[in-house]
């Protein structure tokens, strides 16, 4: 089925209040936030908002699915690939993503963000790294996989946050090496 290009005034519009949004959840949480307070921050009417969006959650949402389906483009690399030469080109194209979409990306890690978006997040994430811890004929359990799991994934999840919260002054490929050594090393680089 093919779907239908979006017109270039309805990607503006969705891209101003997407901004207002970001600029809102930076001072309050998503329960919070009216969709009056929201139009008017975007200068926009009401009726308009409710063309796309049915509430300020659902908004949220469909921001955040078209985040992981980008994301999902970038954790679906080949699978004949060594899991060693996987995890570098897979930061760095992590890390672009993360750079190209800072603001929302800080919202959606602080405080203020959707605790749904991380758990989604984790498990896309999990999902992938057991399918190739799996396919790489490992030695250990699926119990020693969620212990190492938790163990990368909460040290990049800080890694990332530190990074987003400083305006990510270091550039995606330099984030992705010292991650990706960090991975390997066991935290020690």
């Amino acid at each position: 089925m093919e779907t239908k290009k979006e017109d270039r005034r309805v990607r503006r519009t969705k891209k101003l209040l997407t901004q207002a949004l970001t600029q809102l959840l930076q001072q309050k949480q998503v329960n919070e936030i009216t969709v009056k307070e929201l139009t008017d921050l975007a200068d926009m009417n009401r009726g308009t908002f409710y063309l796309y969006y049915k509430d300020i959650f659902d908004m949220l949402e469909k921001i955040e699915d078209e985040l992981f389906e980008n994301l999902n483009g970038i954790i679906a690399l080949p699978e004949n690939t060594e899991v060693s030469e996987q995890a570098r080109p897979i930061l760095r194209d992590l890390f672009t993503f993360i750079e190209d979409n800072q603001e929302m990306c800080r919202v959606l890690l602080s405080p203020n963000g959707d605790m749904n978006f991380l758990h989604r997040l984790n498990e896309v994430m999990r999902e992938r790294c057991l399918h190739l811890y799996k396919s790489a004929e490992p030695k250990g359990s699926v119990d020693e996989f969620d212990y190492h799991y938790s163990f990368i994934v909460f040290g990049c999840a800080g890694i990332i946050r530190s990074w987003v919260n400083r305006g990510c002054p270091e550039a995606a490929e330099e984030m992705a090496e010292l991650t990706s050594r960090m991975i390997l090393s066991g935290g020690l680089s």
